[in-house]
């Protein structure tokens, strides 16, 4: 059910109140004074040390019925397991879809794209983006990447579903972790401006700006790895990764550990799907192969594998990245020669564009 066209993305807000921001601020009115929100049980926006649903400060969610579009935002701390919402602001124009006799929110505000409709039924689709990157946090996932619905009889109570799973984690070791990257080994989209049906979380599916890569982001300084397991959380749709995943972990030092599997593995709606604590530290069976190069530009090797194929290049100037994402690379440290290491895990075949500038191929433990 992806046939449906998008005819009302993002109106500019009205704020109805007095806050330095640069749009029209007028008095809006509405229907209730407050809203309040709870969670199907288990839902998981961001959770305390009790594995218990809590809310962000900040939190605003998107109300819809008919003659109704607006904003509210929660009126509590982080780490409140309930309280209201008082309203933010209202859309300049109603969107013009029948939405029956129930009301209806979305979770977050910062991901909403719009309303569209299915052209084959004329039903309406709440439309929202879903990042390709997410923040760290401690023990939980990032509270942006999650994405609910809400429904009420009257406007004022909501109840709101998670529409997203989660992918767990666990690793050991004594490097500091930059990034992490996950990509699903038979191209899944992971990432990108997603639609659900309005009354039915399990109709929904990608329209457009996908990605096929999710990074989790762990700041400036990196996460520290002890011998005592760290929980990483990746937020995803729903998702059958036919031919299993690979992740790639990212230390501060530049250097990378790849993790892949084969195995299929679902991500389903509200689940937290673990993975096999992973140590590090272990030793990997890594492909090398090294080039010796003269000049400023050096036509990328191009590595060739089964699904499972992963690794990183080592350009000789400092700089590291993932195999493939170049077809050419130039140096601008002004050195004569580079040394340049390909390390990769389940390569079958390198293939070169050029040799010009290349004086060495050692493909020893290749």
């Amino acid at each position: 059910m992806r046939n449906f066209i998008i005819i009302a993305l993002t109106a500019t807000l009205l704020v109805s109140c007095t806050q330095d921001i640069d749009i029209e601020i007028v008095a809006q009115t509405h229907d209730v004074e407050h809203i309040y929100a709870s969670f199907e049980e288990d839902t998981r926006v961001e959770l305390n040390t009790n594995k218990q649903t809590v809310w962000t400060e900040g939190d605003m969610i998107v109300r819809y019925a008919n003659g109704v579009h607006d904003v509210w935002k929660f009126d509590g701390k982080s780490g409140d397991r309930s309280g209201s919402f008082s309203h933010y602001g209202s859309y300049n124009s109603y969107v013009d879809f029948d939405f029956g006799d129930k009301y209806y929110a979305l979770y977050s505000y910062e991901n909403y794209e719009g309303v569209a409709y299915f052209n084959n039924t004329g039903e309406p689709a709440l439309v929202f983006n879903v990042e390709p990157t997410q923040t760290y946090k401690p023990n939980t996932y990032d509270p942006a990447s999650n994405i609910m619905l809400g429904i009420s009889d009257n406007g004022t109570n909501f109840t709101l579903r998670n529409l997203m799973g989660y992918l767990r984690l666990s690793l050991t070791g004594e490097k500091r972790v930059s990034h992490i990257t996950l990509s699903g080994n038979n191209d899944e989209v992971l990432n990108g401006r997603r639609y659900v049906k309005y009354d039915d979380m399990e109709v929904a599916g990608w329209y457009d700006n996908t990605t096929t890569t999710t990074t989790l982001d762990c700041g400036t300084n990196g996460v520290q790895l002890t011998s005592t397991p760290t929980v990483f959380y990746l937020t995803l749709a729903p998702t059958l990764f036919s031919k299993g995943i690979s992740v790639d972990v990212y230390f501060t030092d530049g250097t990378t550990y790849p993790i892949s599997t084969s195995k299929e593995i679902v991500i389903e709606r509200n689940t937290i799907q673990p993975m096999a604590t992973v140590n590090t530290e272990n030793e990997i069976e890594w492909q090398t192969i090294i080039l010796k190069h003269y000049g400023t530009t050096l036509y990328a090797p191009y590595i060739i594998g089964n699904s499972t194929l992963s690794g990183y290049i080592e350009w000789g100037d400092g700089n590291t990245s993932d195999i493939n994402i170049y077809s050419s690379y130039k140096y601008g440290d002004n050195a004569e020669q580079h040394d340049i290491v390909v390390k990769t895990i389940d390569a079958t075949c390198v293939y070169l564009e050029s040799c010009a500038g290349i004086s060495e191929i050692d493909l020893t433990n290749f």
